[in-house]
C-alpha cells in the first residue's frame, strides 16, 4: 500500500509539473503573439481557451420560463427577511421588464445596486474567506433548486463596495449561463439586426449580491435560455488573434482617437456563446482591457483614472457586436 501511495504522489507531482509547463508555454506564445502585434499586457493575460472549437452550429434558442409558484417559494426562502418600510420587488417573466426572467430586489437600493453588464476578468471565490463562502453557497444552492445550468465556479465572487467605496456585509456576484457547454458573454450584444431603440439583444446571465452571512438582497436572471435546435455551420472559427488583428483600429480608436490621452491593456480574452435579435446563437471572443485614462481633456482638473474596457466581437465574421463604453 505504501509504495502504491508513493508511486500515486509521484504521478501526480509529475503531472502538476507537465501542467505548470504547457500553461507557462501557452502564457508566452500568447505574449510572443501580442507583443507582435504591438498590444500592451499585464504579465498574467489569459486567453481562455487558446484552442477554439473549429466550427460551431448554428443553434436557435427559447427563452425558459420559471414557475412563478416555485421561484417565489425559493425567494422567500434564502432572501433577507424583510423590514417595516422597505420596498421590495419580485418579478417573474413580467412585460415590465422583458429582458429579465427573474428581477428581484429591493428597490431603493438599501441592499446594493449592480450593473447586470459586467465589463471585468473574472474574480475566483477566495475560499478562505468565511462569509464570502457563506454567500457562495446560497447563490448555489438557489440556482440548483431552481434548476438552470449554469458554469461553476462561479465568474465573479467579490466583497460588495458602496458607492462611496466604503465596505459592506454584502457579497457581489456574476454567474455565466452556458450554451452547449460554451459560457455566455457577460455583457449585452448590439448588431445591425438590434432594435436601435431598445437595450440591446439580452444575453443569459445571472447577477446576485447576498449578506456574508448567506442571505440574497438581489437576484437577476437574464434571458435563461434553452438550445431547441442546431444546425451544422462549416463557417471556421476564427482564432482570437486573428480578430484582434482584424480589429487593431478600435484599440488605436480608444487608445489615442478620442478626446482623452488614454493607454490600452489587454488583461483576458474569453471564447463566449451571445444571442442575436433573431434569438440565435453565436459564438465571440470578449477582449477585457484596463484604459488608463491620464489626462481627460472634457475635465483637465480630474486625476487620471483606469477603468475596465470590454470589446466583443462575432467569432465566425469578426465584425464588433459590443464595446463599453
Amino acid at each position: 500500500m505504501r509504495k502504491i501511495t508513493q508511486r500515486f504522489f509521484s504521478c501526480l507531482a509529475l503531472l502538476c509539473l507537465l501542467l505548470s509547463g504547457a500553461c507557462a508555454e501557452e502564457t508566452e506564445q500568447v505574449k510572443k503573439t501580442l507583443d507582435g502585434l504591438g498590444i500592451a499586457y499585464t504579465e498574467d493575460v489569459k486567453v481562455v481557451p487558446l484552442s477554439p472549437p473549429e466550427t460551431v452550429p448554428e443553434m436557435r434558442t427559447e427563452r425558459i420560463r420559471f414557475n412563478r409558484k416555485k421561484t417565489k417559494e425559493l425567494i422567500e426562502k434564502y432572501c433577507l427577511p424583510k423590514k417595516k418600510g422597505e420596498s421590495w420587488v419580485c418579478e417573474i417573466h413580467s412585460r415590465l421588464n422583458p429582458d429579465y426572467e427573474l428581477y428581484f430586489c429591493e428597490e431603493n437600493g438599501l441592499y446594493g445596486s449592480i450593473s447586470i453588464d459586467v465589463f471585468s476578468p473574472p474574480v475566483p471565490l477566495d475560499e478562505s474567506d468565511e462569509g464570502l463562502c457563506r454567500a457562495n453557497e446560497t447563490v448555489r444552492n438557489f440556482l440548483d433548486e431552481l434548476g438552470i445550468a449554469y458554469e461553476y465556479p462561479f465568474y465573479l465572487v467579490e466583497p460588495y463596495r458602496g458607492f462611496s467605496n466604503e465596505e459592506t456585509n454584502l457579497v457581489w456576484f456574476t454567474v455565466r449561463l452556458p450554451m452547449e457547454g460554451i459560457p455566455c458573454n457577460t455583457t449585452i450584444g448590439w448588431t445591425k439586426d438590434s432594435d436601435g431603440t431598445g437595450n440591446g439583444d439580452a444575453t443569459p446571465g445571472a447577477f446576485f449580491i447576498a449578506t456574508r452571512d448567506g442571505q440574497l438582497t438581489m437576484a437577476i436572471i437574464r434571458n435563461p435560455v434553452n438550445v431547441v435546435s442546431t444546425k451544422e455551420d462549416p463557417t471556421p472559427v476564427k482564432n482570437w488573434d486573428e480578430v484582434l488583428r482584424e480589429n487593431l483600429r478600435d484599440v488605436e480608436y480608444f487608445s489615442h482617437s478620442r478626446e482623452d490621452e488614454a493607454t490600452m491593456t489587454l488583461k483576458c480574452v474569453q471564447f463566449v456563446m451571445m444571442v442575436d435579435a433573431y434569438d440565435k446563437a453565436y459564438p465571440a471572443w470578449a477582449f477585457c482591457y484596463d484604459r488608463h485614462v491620464s489626462k481627460d481633456r472634457e475635465s483637465p482638473a480630474s486625476p487620471p483614472y483606469t477603468y475596465d474596457l470590454l470589446l466583443t466581437y462575432n467569432a465566425k465574421t469578426g465584425h464588433r457586436v459590443w464595446c463599453w463604453p
